[in-house]
């Protein structure tokens, strides 16, 4: 592959990269055939030498997916991050898929923490607005006190929640990197 034909691959595959960091990575492979070229290589010599453009850039579009997902921690740089992950091996995509299954299985208890979490932080409030429907006199020190208990548990439960998420989405990146480094030394 001549140089012109693996640049314009690579360049068509970098997706996920803003037009600076495309051309940045662009001036970093036209340097390598310049400087390859010193050396009296001819195209084809360095297109090999480099590699398959649509794996580096499949490389190239997951660590940038990893980096903006660490800078900005979201679902959908989350979620771009472990598609560029399983684009790079067929293994990486059992290893998330896996994950995903998981995650799936704990969706009940998830979905009922993030209903009930907000309720019981409500809790008081609710409280209150069923007095002012259904009158004050039919709210004793017992409904007070279950209000006052779930308010309680339900930051508790907040805290806790934040702390779990924020370390869980600490942990997927560690994990995409570490499938980023073991595709890296296996090729």
């Amino acid at each position: 592959m001549n140089k012109h034909n693996f640049l314009k691959i690579l360049e068509r595959n970098l997706k996920y990269l803003t037009e600076e960091e495309k051309k940045d990575v662009m001036d970093e492979y036209r340097t390598h055939y310049e400087d390859a070229a010193r050396e009296e290589q001819n195209e084809i010599e360095i297109s090999n030498n480099l590699g398959k453009p649509e794996e580096i850039a499949k490389e190239l579009n997951a660590i940038y997916a990893i980096k903006k997902a660490e800078q900005k921690k979201s679902f959908k740089n989350l979620s771009a991050a472990i598609f560029s992950i399983m684009g790079l091996s067929v293994l990486n995509c059992f290893v998330i898929l896996g994950g995903g299954i998981a995650l799936l299985i704990l969706s009940p208890f998830i979905i009922a923490y993030i209903i009930g979490v907000p309720l019981m932080l409500l809790a008081p409030l609710l409280t209150i607005v069923a007095g002012f429907i259904y009158g004050f006199h039919l709210i004793g020190f017992d409904e007070i006190f279950e209000a006052g208990r779930a308010f309680v548990v339900g930051c508790l439960l907040a805290i806790i929640g934040y702390y779990v998420g924020k370390h869980f989405v600490k942990l997927a990146i560690r994990n995409l990197k570490w499938n980023v480094s073991i595709v890296k030394g296996r090729s």
